[in-house]
């Protein structure tokens, strides 16, 4: 049977990795800014075909850090439900007597 000082523990450290996981959450999109996103903000640095394969590169990369920040805010929401039940589940633990 578990212990309730273990079960609160492990909802602690959940709480926290979900923290963590919202506050670089958060960041990631701002590891964009200032990246030229249209044809006329990359021309100073990119010219023809170049211009065209970084705008491509830049929106994917762009996409998959939208999804890397969805699936680490999603990570971080289930990490605080599982410690919401482990909290609940050492209120239920009876004392040693």
């Amino acid at each position: 049977m578990p212990i309730r000082h273990q079960l609160l523990r492990e909802a602690a450290e959940k709480e926290a990795l979900a923290s963590t996981f919202t506050r670089y959450a958060k960041t990631l999109a701002d590891a964009f800014n200032g990246i030229p996103e249209k044809p006329s903000d990359s021309e100073p640095f990119w010219k023809g075909p170049a211009s065209e394969q970084y705008l491509t590169h830049a929106v994917r990369l762009r996409r998959e850090m939208s999804d890397l920040e969805n699936s680490c805010l999603t990570t971080a929401e289930n990490l605080r439900r599982r410690a919401r039940q482990l909290r609940e589940e050492a209120a239920q633990v009876p004392d040693p007597t």
